[in-house]
């Protein structure tokens, strides 16, 4: 069982000393000191913190927490008025358009005596992933290929050891290409260690051989093109892992920690839209976050092979795309490619992620994974995930910053003048057509959800009504379908009382998409992804729910952020598009220094400092570079 980490008697000290003056008439220094009883912090940990304050009678100090998350400040975990602090369940991040890193986290202890006497303390909050783990090691956890040192640069990396597979009467550890194969830069048969040697200063000393490097999928030549999958398996080491693939954080709660559990055997299921997904990675544990898209075709990911100068590139398909959680953090970051996405309501495989950046998460179907496995081993025998037969849910995804909760999605920006004036021309001479539809209580102008910089026309309708009459757009307007019950919605609303209906509505509605509806739009999607992806601007094509009326599906389109994009269509072939901002899609793994790392496991720790210094960093992990 997983407890939460040893508290470590070790005393952490920091002080700031300022001369007393004004009415007080003392002239003797006041000290700010702080200890604590742990070397390191990880999720779900808590940790006492003390403050000594000198040149004052008076003890009591004011505590906070602040951290550079890009995410809330509750991302940060929380700190009591006695000084003791509870971490997050889930690593607090910063996520750029290069990497996806923990979060510096800072715990200030403030003299009540002397306000501008403090000191602080800052370190990163770990995942328990992170850690070596005895034998039989559990999966979710730290891994990497021994030989993924660069002698040329000095750096190492590593990421997830996802899940156990059988194939062939043969046990096998799951994970990307760009993890264990070194994005086709490794050779069958090389040792993989747990925890990763990224942990251990880039050499194998405080590692152990899990495993041998066993089918490499290669990623330049892409042996499966109409599915390419990021996927190296290595032959476990007899004895080395649990055999019964137990994985980090996906089973019960206990004393407030969630414990390994299997995910279901067999095949696994595929993904559908807004279905809540769990992953245990090793950067930032568990985390939860609902699907987004489906059948996304991307545009090519760089990898850079093993220690060498070879770039290449790979175009995906038919891949998932998950959201951020509903905390803002990202649902995986830098090193836990290589982890196994599961249903969170049954544990059952649905994705092994392996890309992503600041707003998405990308994995692989599990379908198209064992089919490229089968396709490419000797003997081609068939493969399957290894657990247990009965579905249980993740009750991690059920705690604080891990639940599921409706993410109420939001506009870019308030309507301009021109956007209004536009918006109002084209409501004022459909209006008797709008309130001829069916359902229709009334309408308003406002923002698309489905294109936050465009305008649309809000239609009003009775709570479960059909939209199916209601146009996706209107003179080439978009439409925003709201529903509600408020006799405010009647005939012609107000800008202002339409933006208020709007807020009312959106944290509650919802609607489900048939399989029928996805699968017609996916159709849609593959007739015109050519044509749509021919503009640079464009990066990703899938399909998804509407925003603007969520009971109907849509064409996403991925666009780069600040990069101008031809005009998209508010609708293809009847069917609503939805634009997305974001940056490149690039593989996430987590690279080191030698020095590097050693530095990164010391801001790990507690520590302490006067002001606030730049966060230990590592050079990113970006393929593409």
């Amino acid at each position: 069982m997983i407890t939460r980490s040893g508290l470590w008697a070790i005393l952490i000290a920091a002080c700031v000393v300022f001369a007393g003056c004004g009415g007080s008439g003392s002239s003797t220094p006041v000290t700010v000191t702080i200890s604590a009883n742990a070397t390191t912090v990880q999720t779900f940990q808590v940790v006492q913190f003390s403050a000594t304050v000198t040149g004052r009678s008076n003890q009591a100090v004011t505590w906070g927490v602040t951290c550079t998350a890009t995410a809330t400040t509750s991302a940060c975990g929380s700190i009591s008025a006695t000084g003791l602090y509870t971490a997050p369940n889930t690593v607090p991040t910063v996520a750029t358009m290069q990497s996806t890193e923990p979060a510096v986290v800072t715990v200030t202890a403030i003299s009540q005596a002397k306000s501008s006497a403090s000191a602080s303390v800052q370190f990163n909050v770990n995942s328990l992933n992170q850690q070596a783990l005895a034998v039989p090691v559990q999966l979710g956890s730290s891994g990497s290929n021994a030989n993924s040192l660069c002698a040329s640069n000095n750096t190492c990396s590593g990421g997830t050891l996802g899940s156990l597979v059988t194939g062939g009467g043969k046990l096998y550890m799951l994970s990307n290409n760009h993890v264990l194969g070194l994005s086709d830069g490794a050779t069958v048969g090389q040792e993989v260690t747990q925890p990763g040697i990224i942990e251990t200063n880039c050499a194998t000393a405080g590692t152990i051989n899990v495993g041998t490097v066993a089918d490499i999928i290669s990623l330049e030549s892409q042996p499966i093109p109409a599915t390419p999958v990021d996927v190296t398996t290595a032959l476990v080491t007899t004895g080395q892992v649990d055999a019964g693939d137990n994985i980090l954080e996906l089973g019960a709660v206990s004393n407030g920690v969630p414990q390994p559990a299997p995910p279901v055997a067999g095949s696994g299921i595929a993904a559908t839209v807004g279905q809540l997904l769990a992953k245990s990675g090793r950067t930032t544990g568990l985390t939860c976050a609902a699907v987004d898209m489906i059948h996304l075709t991307m545009q090519a990911v760089g990898y850079t092979k093993g220690c060498t100068t070879t770039n290449f590139t790979v175009t995906y398909n038919d891949e998932v795309e998950v959201g951020n959680m509903t905390n803002g953090q990202n649902f995986i970051g830098d090193g836990d490619s290589g982890s196994l996405a599961v249903d969170a309501a049954t544990a059952q495989p649905v994705a092994l992620m392996f890309a992503g950046n600041e707003s998405s998460a990308i994995g692989s179907p599990v379908a198209d994974v064992l089919a490229a496995l089968k396709a490419t081993t000797t003997g081609t025998p068939t493969f399957s995930f290894v657990g247990t037969a009965t579905p249980h849910a993740v009750a991690g995804c059920s705690l604080a910053g891990l639940s599921s909760v409706t993410v109420t999605q939001k506009s870019a920006t308030k309507l301009s003048a021109d956007a209004t004036q536009s918006v109002n021309a084209v409501t004022t001479r459909n209006a008797a057509q709008i309130m001829n539809t069916e359902g229709v209580s009334g309408y308003g102008v406002g923002m698309s959800l489905d294109s936050p910089k465009e305008p649309a026309i809000l239609v009003f309708a009775l709570p479960g009504a059909s939209h199916s009459n209601i146009p996706a757009e209107i003179e080439g307007m978009r439409t925003r379908v709201i529903e509600t019950g408020n006799p405010a919605a009647q005939g012609a609303v107000s800008q202002e009382q339409s933006a208020q209906l709007a807020a009312e509505s959106a944290a509650v509605q919802a609607g489900e998409i048939p399989a029928s509806a996805i699968e017609n739009a996916r159709q849609i999607k593959e007739k015109h992804v050519a044509e749509i992806m021919s503009d640079p601007a464009v990066i990703g094509v899938g399909v998804g729910a509407s925003f603007d009326s969520p009971s109907e599906p849509a064409i996403g389109i991925f666009v780069l952020k600040n990069k101008t994009h031809k005009p998209i269509p508010a609708t293809i072939d009847g069917l609503r598009t939805r634009v997305k901002e974001t940056s490149p899609f690039r593989a996430i793994v987590n690279r080191s220094s030698s020095s590097a790392a050693c530095s990164a496991r010391t801001s790990s720790q507690v520590a302490v400092t006067r002001s606030a210094p730049e966060p230990a960093t590592r050079p990113v992990a970006s393929p593409s570079n």
